[in-house]
């Protein structure tokens, strides 16, 4: 017995490995276990070619590839956030801000007549165009974008060259200004907030134009357009498109 056993220590590594170990009377456990392990680390992997895929990298490709159309108007939008992100000011805004500045008691008075230079020179005023002008006239990011962000006429995103400001108060929607918002949406396609595609218009309806005898009444290119019709609005629409700078 103590023999046995002895042996069965001895038992020496290549055999271990070889899978050659005495039998013990139970062959069958032993043969499946072996069998199962040898399956389990002689199965090939099954490596892929660059061919068996086609049509996935095709549609992928399809898919990552725009239109013409989009192309274009991604291309528009680049260009001029190149011109509105510009390292520094041009002279016609210092010049402006100089003034500014003269006139003023305190930097911080000159803020919402410095933004609106900004945003006249560029379209809208970026947070790059908003730090150029906070280290200029030496008041804080934050102050200019509170300053910013609370008045209805500076935009502190892209907007098209014409930004429609249709009046949404209690006055105008009593004269049709429901319908009348609603025919420059469907004309131009676009909803409250958007922009066309030719980035030529922005919707933005404001809660009142302080223009409540004239109802329903819009703003655009800085002028007012009282006593608005649906024939109007197309009229107007159609103006405005053709006064493309």
């Amino acid at each position: 017995m103590t023999q046995n056993y002895e042996q069965l220590l001895r038992i020496s590594i290549q055999e271990v490995m070889s899978g050659d170990l005495p039998s013990n009377g139970d062959a069958s456990t032993d043969d499946q276990a072996g069998n199962h392990t040898q399956a389990t680390f002689t199965t090939p992997e099954k490596t892929h070619t660059q061919d068996e895929f086609p049509v996935r990298s095709t549609l992928a490709e399809s898919a990552l590839t725009p239109s013409a159309e989009i192309a274009e108007t991604l291309a528009k939008v680049e260009d001029r956030q190149a011109v509105d992100d510009s390292s520094q000011l041009s002279p016609c805004e210092t010049k402006q801000l100089d003034k500014l500045l003269v006139s003023a008691p305190y930097p911080a008075a000159t803020s919402i007549d410095a933004l609106k230079v900004i945003q006249k020179q560029r379209g809208w005023v970026s947070d790059a165009s908003l730090s150029l002008l906070s280290a200029y006239i030496q008041v804080s990011v934050a102050e200019l974008d509170s300053v910013a962000t609370f008045y209805n006429l500076i935009f502190r995103q892209a907007v098209g060259e014409v930004v429609l400001h249709p009046c949404d108060g209690i006055s105008c929607d009593l004269m049709d200004g429901v319908e009348v918002r609603a025919a420059i949406s469907q004309k131009l396609h676009i909803k409250p907030g958007e922009t066309t595609p030719d980035n030529r218009f922005t919707l933005i309806p404001l809660p009142c134009l302080g223009a409540c005898d004239k109802a329903p009444v819009m703003i655009a290119s800085e002028q007012v357009y009282p006593h608005l019709t649906l024939s109007k609005i197309a009229q107007l629409l159609d103006e405005l498109e053709g006064n493309k700078k």
